[in-house]
């Protein structure tokens, strides 16, 4: 996958906007999680992914 670099701001509230480029190639939606790791010269962010639906079920159920 091509790296994309952008330059964006972040508002009074420390807010960011991830580019529309960025978000729809990483099919980010409205609500997406995401883990913030605070580094020694910056920030780095993951995606939670949720787990499997059949993992959720086996776990209900105690298997």
């Amino acid at each position: 996958m091509k790296k994309t670099v952008k330059i964006v701001q972040s508002d009074k509230r420390g807010q960011i906007v991830i580019p529309k480029s960025i978000r729809k190639k990483l099919n980010l939606e409205e609500g997406a999680a995401f883990f913030v790791y605070e580094l020694e010269d910056g920030i780095y962010l993951k995606k939670v992914e949720a787990p499997p639906l059949k993992s959720i079920k086996k776990n209900l159920k105690g298997e």
